[in-house]
């Protein structure tokens, strides 16, 4: 009974609780009955949790959100594939993280778990069920993957600087409720047109679903301890089998919202060239809005793009807690809640 009082009286402090994942990571703290503070850029309704409202940019603001708190997840990340516009992906990814890792030293936070990608180890070529075996590319394919690959690597050199604990959880391709990003992108393009699928159909990706990759983040924290195998360490988060990005995005769900998806294949270098002129286009006028098609996103849907998740099961029990075929019902749900169903148009 000790134990879980201790427990109980721990303080987490959640970066990027408004987020896809991070709202996930507060959710399930909650119902293990844990105190939670939130990170976030404006102040929301919710009287369950402490919150600081502040720019993870802003030093004073990241030193103040850290102040007696004893375990800290970093999930902010801006997404943006746009080759011409670098700078905010690194001022949050990188600059940001940093200082969220200086101050949890300066604190005395005892655990950092951060939400790195696998975009990390990606350089465009097949990754067949890959394992954290697998080392950092010499290049990458965008400044997304780049400035991940720099956070990431400052959060592991970090453990034990200070008495901090730390270790980074590589998502896989994240989806389900709250999604901003992701698959309202495809939906999007499928209300503009009828995009073809990329690729020989044949590849395959790895998908995760949000409340697996929360689950798998508070198990990291539960069982990063000193001495325990989780100390410093990187771990790939999926959950089902990989499957084909365009049979799992086109025909598993926006097929059931309506959309009337191509079955029509761009061959591989095609797409690649595409891609290359789009890029060139962007850069050169310097849009605010990344091309449909880039280097990595034609690679990440015509290579393969898959991991496996045992090392996480084996140093943290990480097991996915939401079958696929629920995981897909309670997403195809939520997106027509968002109005993002055919019939909504």
């Amino acid at each position: 009974m000790t134990g879980n009082a201790d427990n109980k009286q721990e303080l987490y402090l959640v970066f990027g609780a408004t987020g896809l994942l991070g709202h996930f990571i507060v959710e399930q703290l909650l119902e293990r009955g844990k105190k939670v503070r939130v990170f976030v850029r404006k102040a929301i309704h919710d009287d369950r949790v402490e919150q600081v409202v502040g720019d993870i940019t802003n030093w004073d603001d990241v030193r103040r959100a850290v102040e007696g708190v004893d375990v800290v997840f970093q999930a902010v990340s801006i997404i943006d594939w746009n080759p011409s516009k670098p700078d905010l992906l690194y001022d949050v990814n990188v600059k940001g993280n940093h200082n969220v890792v200086e101050a949890c030293v300066a604190a005395g936070v005892k655990k950092l778990i951060y939400t790195s990608s696998i975009d990390v180890v990606f350089d465009g070529r097949d990754l067949h069920y890959a394992d954290e075996s697998l080392p950092y590319p010499t290049k990458h394919l965008d400044h997304y993957s780049i400035s991940k690959t720099i956070a990431e690597k400052e959060v592991i050199a970090a453990n034990g600087r200070g008495g901090l604990l730390t270790c980074a959880l590589r998502a896989a391709g994240i989806y389900g409720p709250g999604d901003r990003v992701r698959l309202p992108t495809v939906i999007d393009a499928l209300r503009k047109g009828k995009p073809p699928r990329l690729g020989s159909g044949t590849s395959i990706f790895s998908h995760v679903y949000v409340e697996n990759v929360a689950h798998a983040h508070i198990l990291a924290a539960d069982k990063l301890e000193q001495g325990s195998p989780v100390a410093g360490q990187c771990y790939f988060i999926t959950d089902h089998d990989a499957t084909n990005f365009f049979d799992f995005v086109y025909d598993d769900i926006c097929s059931a919202l309506g959309y009337d998806v191509s079955h029509r294949g761009v061959p591989y270098r095609f797409a690649k060239l595409v891609a290359t002129v789009a890029e060139w286009w962007v850069k050169l006028r310097k849009g605010d809005k990344a091309p449909l098609l880039t280097h990595y996103t034609v690679a990440a849907t015509c290579r393969d793009f898959s991991f496996t998740h045992a090392k996480a099961t084996r140093d943290f029990g990480y097991q996915p807690i939401v079958s696929r075929e629920e995981a897909v019902r309670r997403t195809i749900d939520s997106l027509r809640e968002c109005g993002l169903a055919k019939c909504d148009e």
